[in-house]
């Protein structure tokens, strides 16, 4: 086996699923390419290690996010609250938006 055709059928295969492919439908076009049975279920197997590494990556970015709104929150809430402001936006509002993000980023993270 060429190395070299190893990594264009891993190239083509990356490219259909993110084309929006099926993983059947990935199988059925690298087997019409010529691709050999053998290095099917490989190549597979490695597309969805690369789409579990995409969607951890973006999962950590969320709960980064989301922990960042949860701190602002708490700190306008607690200067809005000194300040004898109301802290309706600050409790409620950035709260729920970085529970709903910190959600998704774990969501994310463990693969769902």
């Amino acid at each position: 086996m060429n190395a070299v055709n190893y990594n264009e059928w891993l190239q083509f295969a990356d490219n259909l699923h993110k084309r929006g492919f099926n993983y059947d439908e990935i199988s059925s076009q690298l087997l019409a390419k010529g691709t050999p049975e053998n290095l099917l279920q490989e190549i597979i197997d490695k597309i969805k290690s690369i789409r579990l590494t995409r969607k951890r990556k973006s999962g950590f970015i969320c709960c980064g996010v989301g922990v960042t709104l949860l701190v602002v929150g708490c700190l306008a809430a607690l200067l809005f609250y000194q300040s004898e402001s109301t802290v309706r936006f600050a409790m409620y509002g950035l709260t729920t938006i970085g529970v709903l993000f910190s959600l998704k980023g774990l969501a994310d993270i463990m693969g769902w």
